[in-house]
């Protein structure tokens, strides 16, 4: 650490502590002071360092103390950003507050080489609940030693779960998950419910290499980020559907152009109904050639036997953070790698582009719809960045008011970043600050 921290020169890579880190800021008598029996904890994997994710009691910053680490045998690298989340399970070892950490069991270095397995990841195709406290492994997913065994969790998933508390009640009820080969997973929590019986749960999508007879180099995309998850209102068919996000990319080798890498925005049109076991074993798979390409494309509409949309991304180019949906539109990046030697590791930083498109069938958010052409299209949706390297996933800020403005001027409009580069995300109305808060564990 010493030598890190003075930046000396090396001759390789170290790699230590470099994955997402979460904080967990339990304020519980709700004063704005972390005093009595509040807690702060910080939770966080190695990526690239190994196989633990570790918690840390940081309540007094001063003497930070080892709360838990907790490694399993299905561990893989420790990639996927712990998701804290309260779950209404039925456990002895459960803490009062029913709070988990929910992550993916991580990445298989398989998948370093370019060519795509022919036998199921050997770590990391899992989802683990561990509790908050102590790190206990409380429920999992997993084709063996599994509360949910599922023969189709073939492949290791590093990117984060998406965890969503559709009732408001403060407890879970779904999770969506991405694994590197290219299947979604969807998951229906359940109340008051034993490890055995607390979540159904398989594939609703294949959009990479796993299931594909032949994988070739095209065809072998592969996917590292969270799913992005938003509802909207189908204006054809009138009727609401969830859009699941998720975009392809090597991010384990960024240099690496071979596939034809996309963005896909899968309909789910269960918002709230919970499936049970028997209707996932049986369920209708939603593949690539199910999907709207849009790449190119103004006016789109999405037939009702079709899945969604996705967009294809021009050859060079390939997504590596998540999209984030903001107002009926799904901003996501186009990342081209700048290769200056074919035969060597020799990189430029690259090029990033900013996409914006409608949620409901991908068209180009603009006000010109009706004269676009389709070759006015593409450039329609892609804003270039200024910056190069990995670019974030974008965010959506609210700027505080000046302590003397009036009128619209204290509700100044919000803005879109992705890291330090922002722009306007095109919010039409003055927003109005509502302030929430929610006891416990946030």
């Amino acid at each position: 650490l010493p030598e890190l921290m003075l930046n000396g020169n090396s001759t390789y890579k170290h790699y230590g502590i470099d994955g997402d880190i979460v904080p967990i800021v339990a304020d519980l008598d709700d004063n704005g002071i972390i005093d009595g029996s509040d807690f702060v904890y910080i939770v966080f994997g190695l990526r690239r360092g190994g196989t633990e994710y570790y918690a840390l009691d940081v309540t007094d910053k001063n003497s930070p103390e080892l709360l838990w680490k907790a490694s399993f045998p299905e561990s893989g690298q420790s990639w996927s950003k712990p998701v804290i989340a309260r779950v209404d399970m039925i456990h002895p070892s459960i803490n009062a507050f029913k709070a988990v950490v929910i992550v993916g069991e991580g990445y298989d270095t398989v998948h370093d080489t370019a060519a795509f397995p022919s036998t199921p990841d050997n770590v990391g195709a899992g989802i683990a609940m561990l509790d908050l406290f102590t790190g206990e492994r409380l429920w999992r997913a997993g084709r063996s030693n599994a509360d949910l065994t599922l023969s189709e969790l073939t492949r290791a998933m590093p990117s984060q779960v998406r965890a969503i508390d559709f009732s408001g009640d403060g407890f879970i009820d779904r999770m969506y998950a991405m694994d590197v080969g290219g299947q979604l997973f969807r998951f229906d929590v359940f109340r008051d419910k034993a490890p055995a019986s607390l979540v159904t749960g398989g594939v609703i999508a294949r959009f990479g290499g796993e299931g594909v007879a032949s994988a070739g180099a095209t065809n072998t995309r592969r996917f590292y980020s969270a799913p992005d998850v938003s509802i909207f209102a189908d204006p054809v068919l009138n009727r609401r559907f969830l859009a699941i996000g998720v975009g392809s990319g090597y991010r384990a080798h960024p240099l690496d152009i071979s596939a034809n890498d996309a963005f896909y925005s899968l309909r789910d049109p269960d918002i709230f109904a919970k499936l049970t076991q028997n209707a996932y074993d049986n369920y209708d798979v939603a593949l690539d050639g199910d999907m709207h390409e849009v790449s190119g494309q103004v006016n789109t509409v999405i037939g009702p036997n079709e899945r969604g949309w996705k967009f294809t991304f021009p050859a060079e180019q390939m997504m590596l953070s998540s999209s984030a949906t903001f107002d009926n539109s799904v901003f996501f990046l186009g990342y081209a790698p700048d290769i200056v030697s074919a035969t060597s590791c020799q990189v430029a930083p690259g090029d990033n582009f900013l996409y914006r498109v409608d949620v409901a069938n991908g068209d180009p958010v603009a006000n010109n719809l009706d004269t676009m052409t389709p070759s006015e299209s593409n450039p329609a949706r892609t804003t270039a960045l200024e910056q190069g390297g990995i670019a974030p996933t974008p965010a959506f800020l609210f700027p505080g008011a000046d302590a003397n403005c009036t009128g619209h001027d204290c509700a100044p409009p919000p803005i879109g970043c992705v890291g330090v580069e922002c722009f306007d995300p095109g919010f039409q109305n003055f927003p109005v600050r509502t302030l929430w808060t929610q006891d416990g564990v946030e």
